[in-house]
C-alpha cells in the first residue's frame, strides 16, 4: 500500500471499544484484529506517534501499547510546525464567546490543546506530503462545530485546508483493507 495511514488517540481508543463485544464472549476476533493492528504498525503502515501513545490510557490498551513501543514516531521535532499551525487556526472569537476573555483560562486551554496530539498527527501529515508521500490521518473527529469550546481548529477543518485525507477508522478497517480482512457475522 502506498499510503501511510497516521491514526489519532480516539480511533484507537474506539477501535478498542468497537470490538470489545468480541474480547468478552471468548471468540479470537478481537485478538486476531487486534495483531493485524499490530502488525501493519510494525510495517510502517499505520502510524502511532508518540503524543497518541502518551494519551492512550485505557485498561484496553496496556498490552498493545507494549507490543507497539519501540514503532512510536517520535515528534519532539515538530514543536515549531504545531506552533505555526496553531496560530493559522486559532479561533479569537472563542476567547470571548467561551472564556470570557479570562486570560489565565485562555492561556491554560492554549496549552492543553498545543500539547495533545492532534496539532502534532498533522504536522506530521504535512511532513510527509512535503516528502511526496500521501498520508491520511486516521480520526474519530468530525467537522460539527456546533458548540465548539476549543481555541483551535478541529482536525477536519486543518486537514482540509492542507489538503489532508482524513478518514475514520471504519474506513481504514472495512475499505483500504477489505481484502486482508474479511469479516462475518453469525446470529443464532
Amino acid at each position: 500500500m502506498s499510503n501511510q495511514f497516521i491514526i489519532d488517540t480516539s480511533s484507537l481508543i474506539n477501535f478498542f471499544r468497537y470490538h470489545y463485544f468480541d474480547k468478552n464472549n471468548g471468540t479470537t476476533l478481537y485478538n486476531k484484529l487486534l495483531q493485524f493492528m499490530i502488525d501493519k504498525i510494525k510495517a510502517g503502515e499505520i502510524i502511532v506517534i508518540d503524543k497518541v501513545y502518551n494519551e492512550l490510557q485505557s485498561r484496553d490498551s496496556v498490552d498493545f501499547k507494549k507490543a507497539i513501543k519501540n514503532y512510536i514516531v517520535n515528534t519532539d521535532d515538530l514543536l515549531s510546525n504545531v506552533e505555526v499551525l496553531s496560530n493559522n487556526y486559532y479561533i479569537a472569537d472563542n476567547e470571548r464567546l467561551v472564556f470570557h476573555n479570562d486570560q489565565n483560562q485562555i492561556d491554560t486551554e492554549l496549552n492543553i490543546e498545543k500539547s495533545s496530539a492532534d496539532l502534532f498527527l498533522v504536522a506530521h501529515c504535512i511532513n510527509l506530503k512535503n516528502s511526496g508521500l500521501k498520508p491520511i490521518l486516521i480520526t474519530e473527529e468530525t467537522t460539527n462545530t456546533k458548540q465548539y469550546r476549543k481555541l483551535i481548529e478541529k482536525i477536519p477543518t486543518i486537514c482540509r485546508n492542507e489538503h489532508i485525507e482524513y478518514r475514520a477508522i471504519a474506513y481504514l478497517l472495512f475499505e483500504l483493507y477489505k481484502t486482508e480482512l474479511i469479516f462475518s457475522l453469525k446470529v443464532n
